[in-house]
């Protein structure tokens, strides 16, 4: 198994097992160690158990990068659709 299907691999099984009722705040530690499997199943070494913990906090981390950004950029319109909102109310007043 390559790097990227690990990535979905671990992206799918955590978000499974979040599915099931974990709370979120476990889901980077359950990421880290789903990981550490995945790997360790492909290289039952040490070195396999270091990697896939790298490769579970890589994927936590990117997934949470990618989550604020978009909540980022979702927050962002909504504030100019506001404001143009306010915009069209306050002429309607004639002010």
């Amino acid at each position: 198994m390559d790097r990227t299907e690990k990535i979905a691999a671990i992206l799918g099984i955590t978000e499974a097992i979040k599915q099931y009722g974990i709370p979120s705040k476990f889901c980077p530690t359950l990421a880290i160690i789903v990981g550490a499997l995945l790997e360790y199943a492909e290289n039952p070494t040490s070195e396999g158990i270091i990697q896939g913990v790298v490769l579970g906090a890589t994927v936590t981390g990117g997934y949470k990068v990618v989550k604020s950004s978009g909540t980022a950029v979702l927050n962002s319109d909504s504030k100019k659709k506001e404001s143009a909102l306010a915009y069209e109310h306050e002429d309607y007043r004639g002010v």
